[in-house]
């Protein structure tokens, strides 16, 4: 007998887990495989959140690539603001975004760079 797949709401559960023990890029392809079965209304969500983790990962690379994921990645969420699935903060990841393109624009990476909160504390 097979497993149940995690509910979305699991999903941001683990994508946090990841993020929090510096595995950007294992949460980016368990966000992107989400998108991939996500409800049609999410795909948007889920492909930002992917995003940003990429983002995330790229600038752990000193990447220059980041801030263009960084800011595709939060232009998808911005259009989901006012009614964000899975209690997600989605305002909080797009400002999160935002900051860390314009500490990137300087053309320096931070050494640490801060870790989004997926969820409403």
């Amino acid at each position: 007998m097979t497993a149940a797949p995690p509910s979305l709401g699991e999903t941001v559960t683990e994508a946090q887990r990841l993020l929090d023990h510096d595995a950007p890029e294992q949460a980016a392809t368990l966000l992107a495989a989400t998108a991939s079965s996500a409800p049609d209304r999410e795909v948007e969500v889920w492909q930002g959140l992917t995003l940003l983790a990429e983002g995330l990962a790229l600038v752990s690379r000193r990447d220059d690539a980041a801030a263009v994921a960084l800011r595709r990645g939060a232009e998808l969420l911005d259009a989901h603001t006012t009614a964000p699935p899975h209690a997600l903060d989605v305002p909080g990841l797009v400002d999160w975004a935002e900051h860390l393109v314009t500490a990137l624009g300087d053309g320096t990476f931070p050494a640490s760079p801060p870790i989004p909160r997926l969820r409403l504390p």
